[in-house]
């Protein structure tokens, strides 16, 4: 094992160049840790290097290093040495400590596997570290490779990692590289808050991270060398395997990658593969004839075993049938997906036609029944499996070879009707902007919703770790489904998911795919003529800009936003510009300009009489001044903006405004008036049924506890909050975590 000096680790050098950066601000550190809103005993014990992972960038040290008067140049020095930080940080962590268990995002295959011996073979001799196996679609190569993959755990015991690029998707929904990036950063368990948010970053931090690893690379469906060029990871114990219809010649060529051509079985092992496929014997000559009728292709071999084992019908009278069909099977498919599609049954064969709407890379069993209209739509997909139509590669979860998606469609198209598949499409649509509304609620309750056509179904609303979960397993679909929704003229939906999608995004880091959203819910936004809608998503992607510090382009996005409120005298839209403008203004470390648009927006919603955005408003105003060190200012918006909220009967927010009273309270060392605070907005939160809030609450209130000396009252406050945090699966809960592991938590003094 690997000994590594504390003193001398990665992220205690970094701490102390935090702390060398405060000395030459002249600042007082209680000032700045009232701005950065945390305490100074966390603060002291950062600065002392006393923490043994690295402090977040973007809720410590961004603000902490703005607070020490940085300039944007700086800032964005200081962003390059944290992410060099973490990544020393984690190849030590990986090398010094034990490890999690190695991450397999390998697909489920269906069917068995027979032959392809000499292939297999050149997979585990191939030289160099990239692979590149290529043919015709519904040859093979997917089934080829994750067969073979399957069986290098020991080969590569860091982990084996699969991405589908999609190169050949109808929807144009090719996968970026930069996002397959981010989804092996998340399995080879980088935190979403660790992960920088430029995307170059991203891909060095990959690099990094594999660089010493034994680790095996799957990248299937590429298509061309551009899509696969950023994802080839050096190091010696990587093995990359690239799968493609193309030649991909230029990888060849320009990293000595091992090229493997998969053709068509020879006889042999396409009889071994349909007989593996039949439940019955069958001869050999009978065998032979429906090989030479599927013309030894094995997706239509595979289809052909189906439909006889699903049937019963004798083989020779399926061979006899598609030679009738007078058509070869590697030449013309139609004639085998025909054949299967035409034994199930009506409702199974309805719901065949209605997947090949969908977009993304594969589809849930409620998101089926939704597009169906039905309750329960698993007889029917277990029907579609049995008859090789669709795989189900992971529990609940149904994906379609591309050429028979490409077939649903035209069976689609010619057997139902326009409205009956425009139907399908907004039952669709209706289920995923609601379902991700629904999640976007319980991740972020004090935002603002926005009116739905469609209410919520029936049932109690998912708890975090249910919401969470969803998005995160939905993501790739529902960024796919919001580009067909704009393309299809679905305005509404399409701006509707991009507001949806945008807590989940913003807290997974996932800055870019954030930017895409609100991009095509703008465009929908101003297809439709919908004023209010644009002037909101021109709002979304200024602060979207501002969190990727462009603020050109932020600022841009703001006066568009401004523009059209003016021009339609809506005066509450113009009033949340003045709000969201001000947060921009924060992300740039101006907080006095920060301060001027919060308390415009203020005297705007107080105009309006809405109490609800008064009481956000007046919140933000107080924040400010507790940024700028004015801590007894800021209690006197914070209890406004509370009486507000609870006038509005907007608990969620009053409790966050009590939240940030008792802070206030804190800071000015008045730790029995924090807690009083800190208890009423717990109370609020425990009526909403929202334990992540009380979590995060009784955290703060085991702070102010420990600042009175009752360490005993604050240990048990933060275990609740850890409980808590630790079910919910959120992030928060490793900070709680260290304060229960440090032995004395009295503020150290610095010299």
């Amino acid at each position: 094992m690997t000994y590594v000096d504390e003193r001398t680790s990665p992220v205690a050098q970094f701490c102390t160049d935090l702390r060398v950066r405060w000395q030459a601000s002249g600042r007082d550190l209680p000032s700045i840790a009232r701005q950065v809103r945390i305490s100074r005993t966390q603060l002291y014990a950062i600065l002392n290097g006393e923490i043994k992972r690295p402090p977040d960038f973007e809720a410590l040290v961004r603000p902490f290093v703005l607070a020490c008067g940085a300039s944007d140049a700086e800032l964005a020095d200081w962003r390059r040495r944290h992410d060099v930080m973490v990544g020393v940080h984690e190849g030590l962590k990986q090398r010094g400590g034990p490890r999690p268990a190695p991450p397999n995002l390998l697909p489920a295959m269906s069917g068995g596997f027979v032959g392809r011996t000499a292939l297999l073979t050149a997979l585990d001799t191939a030289p160099g570290s990239v692979v590149v196996v290529t043919g015709p679609p519904g040859v093979g190569k997917t089934a080829l490779v994750v067969h073979w993959a399957h069986g290098q755990a020991a080969a590569f015991p860091d982990g084996r990692l699969y991405a589908d690029l999609r190169g050949y998707a109808r929807d144009g929904g090719a996968l970026d590289p930069a996002d397959a990036i981010r989804g092996f950063l998340d399995a080879l368990g980088v935190p979403a808050r660790e992960v920088p948010p430029d995307r170059a970053a991203q891909a060095a931090r990959f690099r990094n991270l594999v660089a010493e690893r034994r680790l095996l690379i799957v990248l299937d469906n590429a298509r061309d060398a551009d899509q696969v060029r950023p994802l080839l990871a050096g190091g010696s114990g990587v093995r990359i395997v690239v799968t493609g219809r193309s030649p991909l010649t230029a990888l060849v060529a320009e990293f000595a990658a091992a090229p493997l051509v998969v053709d068509l079985p020879g006889e042999a092992d396409a009889v071994a593969l349909l007989r593996s496929r039949i439940a019955d014997p069958v001869d050999d000559d009978t065998a032979a004839a429906a090989v030479a009728a599927c013309g030894r292709l094995p997706l239509a071999l595979a289809l052909t075993g189906a439909r006889v084992r699903q049937t019963g019908f004798p083989l020779a009278a399926a061979a006899a049938e598609l030679h009738r069909a007078g058509s070869r099977a590697h030449d013309d498919l139609r004639a085998v997906f025909s054949w299967s599609y035409a034994a199930v049954s009506p409702p199974a064969a309805r719901l065949f036609r209605l997947l090949g709407l969908t977009a993304g890379p594969d589809v849930a069993a409620d998101a089926v029944a939704a597009l169906a209209g039905v309750h329960d739509a698993r007889a029917e997909l277990d029907e579609l499996v049995e008859a090789g139509l669709i795989v189900e590669h992971r529990p609940h979860r149904y994906l379609l070879h591309d050429l028979l998606r490409d077939y649903a469609g035209e069976q689609a198209r010619a057997v139902d009707a326009d409205a009956e598949r425009r139907d399908a499409l907004t039952r669709l649509l209706d289920y995923y902007t609601r379902t991700a509304h629904e999640a976007d609620r319980v991740l972020n309750p004090i935002r603002p919703p926005i009116p739905l056509p469609v209410p919520p179904a029936a049932g109690s609303r998912p708890d975090y770790k249910a919401a969470l979960a969803w998005l995160e397993a939905e993501r790739s679909v529902l960024m796919a489904t919001l580009r067909q929704a704009r393309d299809d003229g679905a305005d509404r939906h399409a701006w509707q998911l991009g507001w949806a999608l945008d807590t989940f995004l913003y807290e997974q880091h996932r800055w870019h795919d954030e930017g895409a959203a609100w991009a095509v819910a703008l465009r929908a936004a101003t297809a439709s003529m919908d004023h209010a809608a644009t002037a909101h998503a021109h709002r979304f992607l200024g602060a979207v800009a501002g969190r990727l510090s462009r603020f050109a382009d932020a600022y841009a996005h703001m006066h568009e936003a401004m523009q059209l409120c003016r021009s339609a005298a809506d005066r509450p839209g113009e009033a949340e510009t003045e709000f969201v403008l001000s947060y921009v203004c924060f992300l740039q470390g101006d907080i006095v300009t920060a301060l001027v648009h919060a308390e415009r927006s203020l005297e705007l919603w107080t105009g309006l009489s809405d109490p609800a955005w008064t009481g956000r408003a007046a919140n933000a105003v107080g924040l400010y001044h507790s940024f700028r060190g004015d801590a007894a200012t800021a209690i006197v918006f914070y209890r406004r903006a509370a009486a507000e909220q609870h006038q509005a009967e907007d608990f969620a927010n009053e409790a966050v405004s009590r939240d940030n009273l008792g802070m206030a309270h804190h800071a000015l060392g008045a730790y029995a008036a924090a807690v009083e605070q800190f208890d009423a907005a717990r109370d609020l939160a425990r009526q909403l049924g929202d334990p992540i809030l009380d979590a995060q609450l009784a955290n703060h209130a085991g702070d102010a506890f420990q600042a009175l000396g009752d360490h005993a009252t604050a240990r048990e406050h933060w275990e609740y909050a850890y409980k808590l945090l630790v079910n919910a699966g959120h992030p928060v809960a490793n900070d709680v975590a260290h304060k229960l592991a440090v032995p004395h938590p009295d503020p150290l003094d610095l010299p």
